[in-house]
């Protein structure tokens, strides 16, 4: 069997792709987008998924971080990165929560986005499910499948990983496209043999089927990222406000650190999980700020592959230096940034 021509990279930093089954119910309030607030706080707005992936945001909302920098901060809640992406092209917010997937795809389509920083990362998490009892033990047992994945993000990006990895031609599956809150229930009604799942939904999945199910690992065969985006035009004007947001991210980080238990059970009410439902999460995710050299490998890695896919049209490899913002997070914090200028 022929194996891809793309190829998985080796040096990655670490991996990240989320979503969750919540209903979206008014967790924030948010109000029209303007400079200040009544109260003086500079007002921004944040489409951010209600996953753990985000979770310093969710932590520097419930605990008040924004408020002490100066920010009256709105996060609006969506399910998972690309359709929080799709709210900051929409003009619905000021910045945007996503996975590195979705912003590569719009960056190739001219979208002009600005990365501020990474604010979380694992390197562990992304599995694909199979179902026992449709013949799927292993990974060869995909070949001629159906497999469930939210296509163009880190969940479909991850399977074209998995399978390279393990020398599985992508083209000998079929890709069945669902959102992710349908992922467990189309392999439970049986209308795909597998998924390819991020947590929280991987441990849901685990705990509903027992036996039935496999989990089919790939380590380090993605290294993702979830990062906090903006606009080119929106982020230089506002360096300031960005300045604050990094120092209350950073605020939240490090309660993460020093009082672990108290921030899982934080961020587990934000994003509507129970504290034992986010812990397998929490384990493998890396929450912290910062702008890393290694990132842009996976950027490129991901244009490569979003480009094969026909996600966006073949172009030469865009400068994706120029699509990070480095100068808020270098004012803040230096040593949180290794990117090479």
């Amino acid at each position: 069997m022929n194996v891809p021509v793309l190829s998985v990279p080796m040096r990655r930093r670490a991996v990240l792709g989320a979503g969750v089954i919540v209903p979206l119910a008014a967790l924030y309030g948010c109000s029209r987008r303007g400079a200040n607030s009544a109260s003086g706080l500079a007002k921004l707005h944040i489409a951010t998924p209600l996953v753990p992936h985000s979770g310093l945001l969710h932590l520097a909302s419930a605990r008040g971080f924004f408020h002490e920098y100066g920010l009256d901060a709105a996060l609006l809640p969506e399910i998972h990165g690309k359709a929080a992406l799709a709210d900051l092209l929409r003009g619905k917010t000021d910045l945007a929560v996503a996975a590195d997937v979705p912003v590569v795809i719009e960056v190739l389509k001219g979208a002009q986005l600005s990365i501020i920083a990474s604010v979380a990362n694992s390197s562990n998490e992304l599995v694909v499910l199979g179902s026992v009892d449709r013949g799927v033990r292993n990974p060869g047992d995909l070949r001629g499948r159906k497999v469930g994945v939210t296509l163009g993000t880190s969940g479909e990006y991850f399977l074209w990983a998995f399978l390279v990895r393990n020398r599985i031609a992508p083209q000998s599956i079929e890709l069945v496209d669902l959102p992710p809150t349908r992922l467990v229930e189309s392999l439970r009604e049986g209308l795909v043999d597998g998924v390819a799942a991020w947590q929280p939904i991987r441990h849901e999945a685990e705990l509903a089927f027992g036996d039935a199910i496999v989990s089919l690992h790939a380590p380090d065969a993605y290294d993702q990222s979830y990062v906090l985006v903006g606009f080119s035009d929106y982020v230089q004007v506002h360096q300031q406000e960005l300045r604050h947001l990094l120092n209350a991210l950073m605020q939240a980080e490090a309660f993460a650190r020093t009082e672990p238990q108290q921030a899982k059970a934080a961020l587990a009410a934000q994003i509507k999980l129970t504290p034992m439902t986010l812990d397998p999460t929490w384990q493998d995710l890396n929450l912290k700020v910062e702008q890393q050299q290694a990132q842009l490998v996976t950027l490129e890695d991901v244009a490569t592959w979003a480009m094969a896919r026909g996600y966006a049209p073949a172009q030469p490899m865009p400068n994706f230096v120029s699509h990070l913002t480095l100068d808020a997070l270098l004012a803040v914090d230096p040593e949180r940034v290794t990117v090479v200028q």
